[in-house]
């Protein structure tokens, strides 16, 4: 996430009569087109050309970290701003700070109400509940701040049609992580500290007794007009007899139903068999959509797009072009893992610059695959995206696999030419020295020739193999070298 933004309020008409003369809403950013949203929400790092040919390699790997912030927007992204976007605008919708019956949610905790009904009716939520789920490293959690970083975090108000609207400022959206023992006091301090920092005020001393803590987050969540709760995450929550994961749902429910705060539930592939085991909880949590982030297949629009927009952003000194092959590899070492295939192929350009070879290649990939990552149970059980049987698989993994059993990360930057299985590089160690002492002689030797003189006379020869030899641009016996 980025720092907190803070905006003044620019009202907008909007075109739901139901929307029109609530300041909440029309504060928010207009609604973005299909088109919009993708243009919005990408982020390309540029290269920088003279950098890159001429910049040593210590300063290209750095230039090389940019890839963690490429951003090249899936469809799922289209489908996962409208549903925030629509949640949103529904958690302002029933509390208008205008209307007399927000007047009575401000003032009472829970279902509490006064006796006599407001002229604008009683409270009623009209809050949503979102879930998206997925592997780990598929993007979720980054799709999800590129669409919250659409918002800003806080909105100012101070004057709405000539009159001030009763509040100052407005927060638009909270992102928390779900706590690892499904503590609901451990839930309302981080939620609590998220609001002070996001106002901007000193951090608030939680109250010692549970219920009046319930009661301490709901006067600031209401009273700040949160509008949109994520939690991250959510993968931690598992039920068991003790209890503690039900009171959590049962708080959370709380504050869509009696707060009228939309929620968004983010979490790893367990979460979603989570929810399945309680009814009233799986309804519940997709009431304003649910999204499964799956990995992309190769032929999908999703992977191309990607693949053509994150090849270029190469910090080697050579350029390697992406082939088919290239594109088929970093699909079948990534799965069709977005987040890994950044991974891999960041790996893959910071063992190659400086090795004297930057060419990438597949062995090069292979070779990038995070160790840790490979010997996990999730990463050998996700299944390859679009292979239609086991024997498909199996054919794309056995090509993959070619040449790289043996191979692992060097440390050492004298070895980091050793790319196992890659014809084009070393594959002895004990020769690294000596090899890069000949070509740097070769080298040298290529310029200091006269290359004018020398093709005149190669041209001269009837046997031009004979005359190359004799200005030592061939030998034939490169082990005496060494």
């Amino acid at each position: 996430m980025n720092l907190i933004r803070r905006v003044s309020a620019i009202y907008k008409e909007q075109e739901l009569p139901e929307y029109r003369g609530n300041p909440l809403i029309e504060a928010l950013p207009e609604a973005l087109t299909e088109d919009e949203v993708l243009l919005e929400m990408s982020y390309f790092p540029e290269i920088d050309e003279k950098i890159r040919w001429t910049a040593p390699a210590n300063v290209r790997e750095q230039y090389v970290e940019r890839i963690k912030k490429f951003r090249c927007p899936q469809t799922n992204l289209i489908q996962a701003y409208k549903m925030i976007l629509r949640a949103l605008r529904e958690s302002y919708a029933a509390r208008n700070p205008l209307k007399s019956g927000t007047i009575q949610y401000l003032h009472y905790y829970g279902n509490e109400r006064p006796d006599i009904e407001p002229e604008s009716g009683y409270f009623k939520s009209q809050a949503e509940t979102i879930t998206i789920v997925g592997m780990s490293g598929s993007g979720k959690t980054t799709m999800i701040e590129q669409v919250m970083d659409h918002f800003p975090q806080i909105i100012e108000h101070s004057s709405y049609k000539g009159v001030f609207p009763g509040f100052s400022k407005q927060i638009v959206w909270v992102k928390i992580n779900c706590p690892y023992n499904s503590s609901v006091r451990d839930l309302c301090e981080e939620i609590l500290q998220k609001l002070d920092d996001a106002i901007g005020i000193e951090r608030t001393t939680p109250e010692i007794r549970n219920g009046a803590l319930a009661r301490q987050i709901a006067q600031r969540i209401k009273s700040s007009f949160l509008g949109i709760l994520v939690i991250d995450e959510m993968q931690r929550l598992k039920f068991s007899r003790t209890g503690g994961e039900s009171k959590l749902i049962d708080f959370l429910h709380e504050i869509v139903d009696s707060m009228g705060v939309s929620m968004v539930f983010c979490g790893n592939h367990p979460f979603d068999e989570t929810l399945t085991k309680k009814m009233r909880i799986a309804r519940r949590a997709e009431s304003g959509g649910y999204m499964k982030i799956k990995n992309v297949r190769y032929d999908s629009q999703d992977w191309q797009s990607f693949i053509h927009y994150l090849w270029p952003l190469q910090w080697t000194n050579v350029e390697t072009p992406l082939n088919d092959e290239l594109n088929e590899k970093l699909f079948i070492l990534s799965k069709g893992n977005i987040g890994l295939a950044q991974m891999i192929y960041r790996g893959a350009q910071l063992k190659v610059i400086g090795s004297g070879n930057e060419i990438i290649t597949g062995a090069v990939l292979s070779a990038s695959v995070p160790v840790l990552v490979s010997h996990t149970e999730e990463y050998k059980d996700t299944p390859l995206p679009g292979a239609a049987t086991e024997d498909e698989e199996a054919k794309w993994l056995s090509a993959s696999n070619e040449g790289d059993a043996s191979a692992k990360i060097m440390a050492e930057k004298s070895l980091k030419s050793l790319i196992p299985g890659d014809i084009d590089r070393l594959q002895h160690k004990e020769f690294v020295g000596k090899i890069d002492e000949v070509l740097r002689n070769f080298d040298e030797k290529i310029l200091s020739l006269d290359h004018d003189l020398v093709i005149n006379r190669t041209a001269e020869k009837k046997n031009t193999y004979d005359a190359l030899q004799r200005c030592g641009l061939i030998n034939i016996d490169p082990l005496n070298k060494l």
